[in-house]
């Protein structure tokens, strides 16, 4: 007992204001539970048809306000993400992307 406690205050002296407290490589880390909750009702998935995939597309050359909404719908089904109008450089990437998607998935030329 007496080991234990000069050497603890030796290591106090040699490194003052750092106290090792116990290991922590060998504690669990808390595992989080989420439990599903059913849905009263089964969501189907919204499935945009080709006309207007193809229609958006013209509607980005030019995007007025109110057709915005419709095309953050059809963009956000195709590619599961929200259609950026306020980054120049997102509208350029996304646009794009949409693009390579109509000619390369949908076999349609532009």
């Amino acid at each position: 007992m007496m080991e234990r406690l000069e050497k603890l205050k030796l290591n106090s002296i040699e490194n003052p204001g750092k106290q090792k407290r116990g290991c922590k490589s060998c504690k669990k880390p808390k595992e989080v539970v989420v439990e599903k909750v059913p849905l009263p009702f089964e969501l189907e998935p919204y499935i945009p048809s080709v006309e207007d995939i193809k229609r958006i597309y013209i509607m980005l050359g030019n995007p007025k306000e109110e057709e915005k909404p419709y095309i953050k719908q059809i963009y956000g089904a195709i590619f599961n993400e929200e259609f950026d109008f306020y980054c120049p450089s997102c509208v350029h990437t996304q646009t794009r992307k949409l693009k390579n998607y109509i000619i390369n998935e949908l076999k349609i030329k532009l």
